[in-house]
Parts: C-alpha cells; sequence; structure tokens
C-alpha cells in the first residue's frame, strides 16, 4: 500500500511540492480545511493534476504533512535555542523566546495548527500530546535536580507552560509592530510570573 506522502526525488520536483504545500498553507489558513478543495489547490499551484497526485493522495496528506512539519520545525528551533544552556529557568526563557520568534516569522502556524480541531479531533489531540510528552521528561530532568518542585504533576505543568507560550505568542503577533526588545520584556514578564508567582 502507498504512503499518502510521497517525497520528490529531483530538485524540479522539489520546486513543485513545496509550490504545492505552500499555496495550501494560504488556502487552508484564509478558508480553512474543509472549505477548500483539492482543485482548488492545483489551480493556485499551477500544477499539473497528475503532478499534485505524484506526491500526495489528498488534500489531507497534504494537511498531515503541514502540521507534522510545523511540529518538526518549531521542536528544533526551541532544541537549537536551549541545548547549551545549564538551567531549567534559562531553558524555558530561551524556549519561550525562540517560540514566539517562530510564530512571528511564520504568522500562518497558529491557524494551520489550530485547524486542525476541524479536519479531525485527535489529531488536535495528539498533536499537543506529543509536545507534552517531551516537556515532561525535560522537566522531569529538572525535578531531579532539583529546579522544579517535586510536588507539581508533570503533565499539568507542562500543559500550563504550553498554554503559557501559546496565548503569549498570540499576544505578541497581535501587535503591528514588534521589536527584539518587546519580545524580551514580555518573556521577562513570563519568567517573573513562573518564578515568583501572581498572588501576593
Amino acid at each position: 500500500m502507498n504512503e499518502p506522502i510521497r517525497l520528490p526525488k529531483t530538485t524540479t520536483g522539489y520546486k513543485s511540492f513545496y509550490k504545492i504545500i505552500e499555496v495550501s498553507k494560504k488556502l487552508f489558513a484564509e478558508k480553512g480545511f474543509l472549505a477548500t478543495s483539492t482543485n482548488q489547490i492545483i489551480s493556485e499551484a499551477k500544477v499539473a493534476i497528475g503532478t499534485f497526485y505524484i506526491y500526495f493522495d489528498d488534500k489531507r496528506a497534504v494537511y498531515d504533512y503541514l502540521l507534522n512539519d510545523y511540529s518538526r520545525q518549531i521542536r528544533k528551533e526551541i532544541q537549537n535555542a536551549i541545548k547549551d544552556l545549564p538551567t531549567r529557568y534559562e531553558k524555558e526563557k530561551e524556549g519561550l523566546k525562540a517560540f514566539i520568534k517562530f510564530s512571528l516569522n511564520d504568522r500562518l502556524s497558529y491557524r494551520i495548527i489550530w485547524e486542525s480541531m476541524f479536519v479531525e479531533r485527535e489529531l488536535f489531540v495528539n498533536y499537543y500530546k506529543r509536545f507534552s510528552e517531551i516537556y515532561m521528561k525535560q522537566l522531569h530532568q529538572a525535578v531531579q535536580t532539583n529546579e522544579v518542585d517535586r510536588k507539581i504533576d508533570l503533565e499539568t505543568l507542562s500543559y500550563v507552560l504550553m498554554g503559557i507560550a501559546n496565548f503569549v505568542g498570540l499576544q505578541i503577533i497581535f501587535k503591528d509592530k514588534v521589536t527584539d526588545t518587546d519580545i524580551d520584556n514580555t518573556v521577562n514578564h513570563v519568567m517573573y510570573i513562573l518564578q515568583h508567582g501572581m498572588f501576593n
């Protein structure tokens, strides 16, 4: 049985492949997955019908590729930002900053990722479950080094931290103009809350 996604084998093939991906991303973000047809993707990407089906079984295969690629890219950006840092505090700070900058550079990412709720609920659930599982492993290490309170449930903590990242990311991308100083100030406020709490 064929895989629903088949990667190109030539440079020319990759050009067509990524043209399909970019057009699909725009259409899914603008219209939503359900309102976008395969024919619309083919037409706007200006590729032959046969070319589309060389690489993808259908529009769902294109969406799955986009969602998985976002997951991979975000994890990679965060991992690169935190890999040489010694403390969990620094990793949280630089990881949050990396996520915000990724979201700023690709403002369609939120819409594509959250569109998974309407494509198939399980996709949305699994997307964040995978992030939570990876996060929990890192947080467990921080518990072992006494950086994180061992009384806190790590699954809950992982979702709290992902929630902060998601909505602080929105806070930033809602602004028309954002500087590195704006991002630093926002992240510093988040870290203050994480370190000191919000209640007197």
